[in-house]
């Protein structure tokens, strides 16, 4: 398993999940919780319809923007 600090619901175990990030102890993971919400899921319903804990989902959300962050975006000037 790798440790995420930061994190207290997430989790990189090698093997699960093609070693996505998930909510600690299932096989959920990060980018299926986004694409619920991305679908106009509540954060609540997210939580509930996994049987999740809450701050799991907002935790999601945290990791995707911290993701973001460090993605390099190179662009050409229109000619």
């Amino acid at each position: 398993m790798v440790s995420l600090p930061g994190y207290k619901w997430l989790e990189i175990v090698p093997g699960r999940r093609n070693g996505k990030p998930t909510v600690k102890g299932t096989r959920v993971t990060v980018d299926f919780i986004l694409g619920m919400l991305a679908a106009s899921w509540k954060p609540e319903e997210v939580a509930e319809e996994l049987e999740i804990p809450l701050e799991a989902v907002y935790e999601a959300l945290k990791f995707a923007s911290e993701a973001l962050k460090r993605v390099v975006v190179v662009a050409e000037a229109p000619s």
